[in-house]
């Protein structure tokens, strides 16, 4: 797997945590099948008791919020496991036998992590239920089998404390599954987050211009920054461009969304400093953000500013440095959170 791919993964992490909630509804369980009730001639008489009210059933609309969300937790899950499979082949040769790549200085499991199936198995069931996502559908069933049994092993690995022992036996068991499912979870991995991407895409663009609409122009700018600030990564992705040869790329769309992302947080402020607009909209805090957007505006100066310099961020350090889109990805994902908390939870 390309780090490039990695870096368009990170966009898509934080950004469908922004949308995951969606419209400030809370998730809701699916709905169960009911029974069906037995021919009216096979039933027999019982003492009259008190009626029931039977369960109404969910509207569309909110299954739709349901299904979306559960796909889109799915999503985040895959991302997560596709970044294992990158670091898992970091450190082990990716061939049908298993063998340590040599002066890697790293440790087997280095950035290795699992997770459970329940969230896939729930979209399993959902891939059958309305509404009808098409591609989506498709996808979850095909990679269901080979995805879940992925996620298992990495958890196994992040557990094994003995997987050295009698030349890694443990090790190469995993090994053999892994390496069996490492091109149908990726190609299929990547066609779903892809999927996933297209569709909320069109969700938040939706919304957006009903906050718009609305007049609603607090969480209309903020959600608007957070759209930039994807656009800005996904710009990166698109052109092939991470960290790792950042000065290959290619400025004229970053700093056009750059200048749209300025005018975007000015306008924010203006309604937040607005006391009627912060009425209107039910927010008793003029600084919902605490100058995080700011701070996005600030991490894209420093990547354009790190760009034009000619040279590459220092990535030898643990954390991301300024400059990188690591840094501008991590402080994207702080606006999201902060989003989160005040128009959200």
């Amino acid at each position: 797997m390309k780090k490039s791919i990695l870096t368009k993964m990170l966009a898509l992490l934080l950004v469908f945590a922004f949308v995951l909630q969606g419209c400030g509804k809370k998730e809701e369980e699916p709905q169960k099948t009911k029974p069906e009730a037995p021919d009216k001639e096979t039933v027999q008489e019982e003492p009259v008791q008190e009626e029931t009210p039977e369960e109404e059933e969910i509207p569309p609309e909110q299954m739709d919020l349901i299904k979306y969300n559960y796909y889109v937790e799915l999503n985040n899950q895959i991302v997560e496991i596709l970044d294992s499979v990158f670091y898992y082949y970091q450190v082990v040769d990716q061939a049908e036998e298993f063998s340590l790549l040599p002066d890697t200085g790293l440790t087997y499991g280095y950035r290795v992590y699992g997770n459970n199936t329940d969230t896939l198995e729930t979209c399993i069931q959902l891939a059958d239920m309305d509404p009808d996502y098409g591609e989506m559908d498709t996808l979850v069933k095909e990679m269901a089998e080979p995805m879940a049994a992925v996620m298992q092993t990495f958890l196994d690995i992040g557990s094994c404390n003995d997987f050295a022992e009698n030349q890694y036996q443990k090790a190469k068991e995993f090994h053999a599954v892994i390496y069996e499912n490492t091109d149908v979870v990726t190609e299929l991995g990547t066609q779903f987050i892809d999927a996933v991407d297209e569709m909320g895409t069109a969700k938040i663009e939706e919304e957006e211009e009903q906050m718009k609409a609305e007049g609603n122009l607090i969480i209309y700018n903020a959600s608007r920054a957070i759209s930039i600030g994807r656009e800005v990564l996904d710009a990166a992705y698109d052109q092939g461009v991470s960290d790792e040869n950042l000065t290959d790329l290619d400025l004229t769309e970053i700093k056009a969304l750059y200048d749209e992302l300025v005018q975007v947080v000015a306008d924010f402020d203006a309604a937040a400093s607005d006391n009627d607009q912060l009425v209107k909209e039910s927010l008793s805090n003029s600084r919902p953000f605490d100058g995080l957007l700011d701070s996005l505006i600030q991490a894209l100066e420093w990547v354009i500013k790190q760009t034009e310099s000619g040279t590459l961020p220092d990535l030898s350090g643990s954390g991301a440095p300024l400059g990188s889109l690591g840094h501008f990805s991590e402080t994207l994902g702080k606006c999201i959170d902060r989003y989160n908390s005040v128009f959200v939870e």
